[in-house]
Formats: C-alpha cells, structure tokens, sequence
C-alpha cells in the first residue's frame, strides 16, 4: 500500500495512470490522495483524466448511462470530500460535502440514464433472461428507494476511498493524524439534531428508507469515531472494534440507531471534554 502512495506523488503523470486503470477503491484513493496533498488544482487534473475512459466508453456505447454516471459520481464525491477535508480540516464537513455531492450525482444519473429503477430492471433481464426482474421489483418498489440505495452505497464506498487515501498522507507526512482525526470527530449540533430528525422521518416510509440511511452516515461514522477513541481511552485493544463492525454487519439498524444517537449526544455536551480526556 505504502508503494502505491509513494508511486502516486511523485508525479502528475502516475496519478493519474492508477485513477484511469479503475482499481476498485485504490484508483479513487490515490484520486483523494492528491486532492488531500496538492489541493484542487492537481486533483480536478487528475480528475478529469480519470473519468475520460468512462466519458469515452459511454459515448461508444460500451458502458451504459448508468454505470458510467456511477462511476463518474464516485470519483467525484471522493474528490469533493478530499479538498473539504483539506480546506476545514474537520471530517465532518468532509462527510457531510462527500455525502451531498455523491447524492447529487445519484439524482443526476437518474435523470441522464432515464430513471435507475428501469435502468436496473433492464439490466437485469438482459443478464438473467428475465429471471431475476421480478425479484429486483419487490426489493425496489419505486424510484425514490433506487436511487436511496444506490446514494447509500455509493457514500459508503465512496467514504472507504477518502479514509484510505487520508490514511495514504498521514503514512507518508503525517504519522498518526488519521487517527487523531477519527477520535476527535464531532459533528455540529444542528446538523446532528437534524439528521437525526430527517433519519426517523425517512424510516417510517420505505420509499424514504435508504435517503434516511444516507442522511445519517456522517452521524453514523461520528458514533463510530467515538467508539473509537473510547476504546483506546481504556486500552481495550482490538476486541471492542472487531466485535463493533460485526454487528454493524449483523444487526445494522438498531446499533446504527444506537451510534447516531451516541453522536447527537456528543454533538450537544461534548464527552471528550467532559472527561477531560479530548484527543
């Protein structure tokens, strides 16, 4: 991984040969690496590069709206992310600019491709002659819980590259200043109490689920950041994580629920400071 950092900084050129062979995660990575260390003149260089194969292929037939405005979407919300995080310094303008901006890319390649719910429904019965639509219909009942999902999953993803690539600059430059970062997440309280609020509105309609998921992921990684800096607080080791990205995994809504409000309690008394403790 170190090598692949490494490669990526010395020059313009081979940051942008590894964003356009399209590695998952490593290619918007080392995208976010060089927004993270040259800033936005560089990384909208590389940028640009990066998404020309996509351009190119969608405009020859071979990548299809949808995917390419995916594709492009990601590259752009982990970017987006990367010069925020640059400029405020503070992961939680990071995430709320990387959340906004993927969401905004989802919504506009729902316009561009003619709607994701066909798009996904069409693809689908090409690749399973029809087998798997109908299946595909219950799971996605409308527009609105397509689009949710993917935004959902794009943020995710999206967020993974920004933490790899941070993790990159602090490996290289800055030693350790990933996980300060992380132990002093923090989110304002307005945004917290009304992503809370906009959170429990959304789960009561299905259309609305997934948005509610994707307006409460900074929370959600804010919950996790104090967890987080909890654990080494007491020297608990790994244990105490491991077992928390397990149930993120089996039992994902009550414990997001439970870190979402961990984070607007944190937002409104501040634990860190309160156990003078702050990282």
């Amino acid at each position: 991984m170190r090598a692949i950092a490494e490669f990526s900084m010395r020059s313009r050129v081979r940051a942008v040969l590894l964003t356009m062979v399209g590695i998952p995660l490593i290619s918007p990575a080392v995208l976010a690496l060089v927004g993270l260390r040259r800033g936005s003149s560089d990384g909208l260089f590389v940028l640009v590069w990066a998404v020309l194969p996509v351009v190119a292929a969608a405009g020859a037939g071979y990548m299809s709206p949808l995917m390419s405005g995916l594709a492009i979407t990601h590259f752009v919300g982990v970017l987006a992310g990367a010069l925020v995080l640059r400029a405020t310094r503070a992961w939680s303008w990071a995430l709320i600019a990387l959340v906004v901006a993927t969401s905004l890319g989802i919504l506009l390649t729902s316009q561009i491709s003619g709607g994701i719910l066909t798009s996904l429904l069409e693809a689908a019965s090409e690749a399973t002659a029809g087998a798997d639509t109908e299946q595909l219909r219950q799971v996605f009942n409308s527009e609105t819980q397509a689009t949710g999902y993917l935004s959902w999953v794009s943020v995710i993803t999206a967020t993974l590259a920004l933490v790899l690539g941070r993790w990159w600059q602090a490996m290289l430059y800055n030693p350790g200043g990933l996980q300060q970062e992380i132990h002093n997440l923090r989110m304002p309280l307005p945004v917290a109490a009304v992503g809370m609020v906009l959170w429990i509105f959304c789960l009561v309609s299905e259309h609305f689920v997934f948005w509610g998921a994707v307006v409460a992921f900074p929370m959600l990684v804010a919950g996790i950041g104090l967890i987080h800096w909890m654990v080494a607080r007491k020297g608990w080791g790994r244990g105490p994580l491991i077992a928390l990205y397990v149930m993120l995994v089996i039992a994902a809504l009550p414990l997001a629920g439970f870190l979402c409000g961990l984070a607007l309690i944190d937002s409104w008394i501040d634990i860190r400071a309160r156990t003078g403790n702050k990282a």
